[in-house]
């Protein structure tokens, strides 16, 4: 199991070794220089969406956020899923995944601002990213029939999300928000409703949990990001560092508890027992800890920033309603392991002090607690759980497990 860093990220420009280490095992697919090209464009896009909530934490903008997050992590998902379903090697990859590059770069552009302004722009350049990717299945198919099984169902309800989106550029209001919600429904129940056909392209073993990771770390960067700019309204002495502190050692709490998981296990077990159930719900699961990320950011950035303790109340709410999100996240991924291991020696040390972690993050949510104390207590809680995890003996079993079924991985 992979402790905070890729099991196996090697970059390179050119095809793919074809070898095989011994029989059965898949082909290795490594992380190319275009990859990280592409994932680094989502530093700006998180780094964009962090900005707008915290210009405005209304109720309004939280959904406008929701929503533009949402389409924004289903944009990386699409290209990385690709990737893994089919390889990173082939042309239509290649050229693809520059052209979604753009769209991702577009919709970067027009994340702050009113909606009325940059609205149109934000949802034309999804909808394109979207046609993008619909191309890029049908050119699959066209090589490897055998995909259209799977592929076809998955462009229709792609296709037809985009065809939402593109129509609501020319909407507005309320009417044009409703669309967006619709259109992202559309796109997040297409894989579901083809859960039985998901066997006809499953993922890589390796590398989809190898790119999911790197999001993580992406994200978890944005976080330093926001200290630092929170940090440049505060003098350098050790009472106004103390908060930034505090949010760093939060933020190696979660790095911690995120790559202690058995990560790669879900997708092992598709390709192992077909259980591509848990497969998508250790994938879906992703999204609501990336948007705590994103959400933690912003609220320890502005904690810190906020000489004047204004908007303690909200800052509090963001903090702690984000944790909430990364543990309920651990906790479904935790849960899935379990499941899949078909460990049943007592109940999981680590799932238990997860499920405590959220009752605590609930009970925070009560409190008045200013930024300084806030972040100590956030910090305390996640490195505690992250400690109670690294000690767990199941966790090192999920691990083995892990190691044993074909996954690599490089102890911390």
């Amino acid at each position: 199991m992979s402790h905070g860093e890729p099991s196996s990220v090697t970059l390179q420009d050119g095809p793919s070794d074809k070898r095989q280490a011994t029989p059965g095992t898949p082909e290795e697919q490594k992380v190319t220089w275009l990859e990280l090209f592409f994932d680094l464009t989502f530093v700006v896009a998180f780094d964009q969406l962090a900005k707008r909530l915290g210009d405005a934490p209304s109720g309004i903008n939280l959904v406008n956020f929701l929503v533009m997050f949402g389409a924004v992590w289903w944009a990386w998902a699409g290209n990385t899923t690709f990737a893994a379903r089919h390889g990173n090697q082939e042309r239509v990859y290649r050229w693809g995944t520059l052209a979604q590059l753009l769209t991702v770069a577009l919709m970067a552009l027009s994340e702050r601002g009113e909606l009325a302004e940059n609205g149109p722009v934000f949802a034309a350049a999804f909808a394109a990213n979207r046609l993008i990717l619909v191309a890029m299945h049908g050119l699959m198919i066209r090589k490897d029939p055998d995909m259209a099984a799977f592929a076809r169902p998955l462009m229709t309800g792609y296709g037809l999300a985009a065809l939402i989106w593109l129509g609501s550029a020319f909407l507005g209001g309320t009417v044009q928000l409703l669309a967006w919600g619709v259109a992202l429904a559309v796109d997040l129940v297409t894989p579901l409703l083809i859960k039985d056909r998901h066997g006809h392209a499953l993922p890589h073993q390796e590398h989809l949990p190898e790119r999911v990771g790197l999001l993580q770390i992406i994200a978890l960067g944005n976080i330093v990001t926001e200290l630092v700019a929170g940090g440049r309204q505060r003098p350098l002495t050790l009472a106004d560092l103390a908060p930034s502190f505090f949010a760093l050692l939060a933020a190696v709490g979660l790095w911690r508890l995120y790559f202690d998981q058995a990560r790669a296990l879900p997708v092992l077990e598709a390709h192992r027992r077909g259980r591509v159930g848990s497969f998508l719900l250790w994938l879906y699961s992703h999204i609501p800890f990336t948007l705590g990320l994103v959400m933690l950011a912003v609220g320890m950035g502005h904690g810190i920033s906020d000489t004047e303790n204004a908007r303690d109340a909200v800052n509090l709410q963001l903090v702690v309603w984000s944790l909430f999100s990364l543990l309920f996240s651990l906790v479904l991924l935790r849960f899935t392991a379990l499941r899949l291991s078909h460990r049943r020696v007592g109940p999981d040390r680590s799932l238990l002090a997860l499920l405590g972690g959220l009752l605590v993050t609930a009970g925070l949510s009560l409190t008045g607690l200013g930024t300084l104390p806030l972040h100590a207590a956030v910090a305390a809680l996640t490195l505690g759980l992250a400690a109670i995890t690294a000690t767990d003996p199941t966790t090192e079993h999920l691990g083995d497990l892990e190691e044993r079924l074909g996954a690599g991985g490089s102890p911390l």
